[in-house]
């Protein structure tokens, strides 16, 4: 699945909303939400907030969507069987499963289908491939990387610390782009291979 002479051009879902996102600044989210915590309750105000909130939500989740097809074209699953179905799995709540789920009906990882499924709880999750922890997931890292201690499975989070704790990989917001650290020594430990090229885009950790 590596392939060395690609780039990690990520294209998202929605190009138009996601052009949306980026010219709104995140301190006026800030702005907004503090203006309503210190006594302006206004209805209008608060519907802008929320309109805001969402077009930031849906153009954060659809870059992380795509992101997280690319890794595909770039991480190696050397257990994968030739006709096995490739599966995502999404712990907790959040607007990536719809996205990613856009991206699959459209999409193969080396010629296979793409399942997209989320839940609720860990004790819900077996076999996976890719493992996207949602920020809104109360199951701590800890238990999840026991679970699939062993296994050839892509951890992916969005939440500070946790490639530093064991992620594979974990998204972060840097000058209001989102980025992605890779933790070379928990890819190792997955029993994946990444290429170059991936690492080349990523804040490389866990050397």
């Amino acid at each position: 699945m590596i392939n060395d002479q690609s780039s990690l051009n990520v294209m998202p879902t929605n190009k138009k909303r996601t052009q949306r996102l980026l010219r709104i600044p995140w301190v006026l989210v800030m702005f907004c939400c503090s203006g309503f915590m210190t006594g302006v309750h206004n209805e209008r105000l608060m519907n802008n907030v929320n309109e805001i909130y969402n077009i930031v939500q849906e153009g954060e989740y659809s870059l992380k969507a795509a992101f997280i097809y690319r890794f595909t074209e770039y991480v190696d699953w050397e257990g994968l069987k030739k006709n096995q179905e490739f599966k995502v799995a999404i712990l907790g709540d959040t607007p990536l499963t719809a996205n990613l789920i856009d991206i699959a009906e459209n999409a193969e990882v080396g010629n296979r289908e793409i399942s997209v499924e989320e839940y609720e709880t860990l004790n819900e999750i077996d076999e996976c491939q890719i493992l996207f922890v949602s920020r809104d997931s109360t199951v701590p890292l800890p238990a999840i990387l026991h679970k699939f201690e062993g296994r050839e499975t892509l951890i992916v989070t969005e939440k500070d610390g946790y490639g530093e704790k064991g992620a594979c990989i974990n998204f972060f917001l840097s000058e209001s782009k989102i980025r992605f650290e890779v933790n070379l020594k928990a890819v190792e430990k997955a029993g994946l291979a990444v290429s170059s090229q991936l690492l080349q885009h990523a804040v490389v950790i866990g050397k």
